[in-house]
């Protein structure tokens, strides 16, 4: 088996049976991770600073052309912490401009926030792939997200058979998500068994699912 993890806070241990894109925020500097391993980079909601947010731009504009950098983000919106909504907007947008600049994906934190994430992907159409990390929305939130060609990416709250996620999870088109282990203790392979369960199809298929996927977005960067 060969596990991706489309969004994680830490590197893997073993790096040959998985692959993953590790989440670095600006200004922290970019990790040093070994081959096979990815980052993405970008301004957090959480930690947008009005002092320096022109700073954290050039940041992110600058290191988002380094070649371990295959994804801007996570950058979003979060009605729940953070400044206001109109600073997070603002940021959220310019990090919107330099996916598309640079030409790489936009890997997105939402809280309470999806249908604004849904407006801005209407009124901006941008041509980079938007993927939602950590969803936990309903069937019907999900088909709604897909309609507009976003991708979303499943994190540990599939473990809940009654969770939203979970049930979300089983309707999606198989060429529309990934998993990922996001900040928790919990294995990627764990992930993928309890996806297989869901989906009720085998762990070698749901395999090639997420590295077709993967490779739709980024390429052949795996062997």
């Amino acid at each position: 088996m060969r596990y991706i993890n489309f969004h994680t806070h830490y590197p893997p241990a073993d790096t040959k049976p998985e692959i993953a894109i590790v989440s670095c925020v600006a200004p922290e500097p970019l990790q040093q991770c070994p081959p096979g391993i990815w980052l993405s980079y970008g301004i957090h909601p959480w930690y947008i600073l009005h002092s320096n947010m022109t700073n954290l731009i050039e940041k992110v504009k600058t290191l988002a052309h380094n070649q371990q950098v295959i994804a801007i983000g996570e950058a979003g919106l979060d009605k729940l912490r953070g400044p206001a909504m109109d600073i997070q907007r603002q940021i959220f947008c310019q990090q919107i401009d330099i996916s598309e600049t640079t030409q790489k994906p936009l890997i997105i934190h939402s809280v309470k926030a999806n249908n604004e994430i849904l407006s801005l992907r209407k009124k901006r159409k941008p041509l980079q792939p938007w993927i939602i990390h950590g969803f936990n929305g309903l069937p019907q939130e999900m088909e709604q997200l897909i309609k507009e060609d976003f991708y979303l990416s499943f994190g540990p709250r599939i473990f809940y058979s009654d969770s939203k996620a979970a049930n979300s999870l089983k309707a999606i088109p198989s060429d529309r998500f990934f998993l990922e282990t996001d900040h928790t203790n919990k294995s990627i392979s764990a992930l993928y068994l309890r996806a297989a369960e869901i989906r009720g199809i085998s762990t070698q298929e749901l395999e090639e699912i997420i590295e077709n996927n993967f490779r739709r977005l980024f390429g052949n960067i795996i062997e």
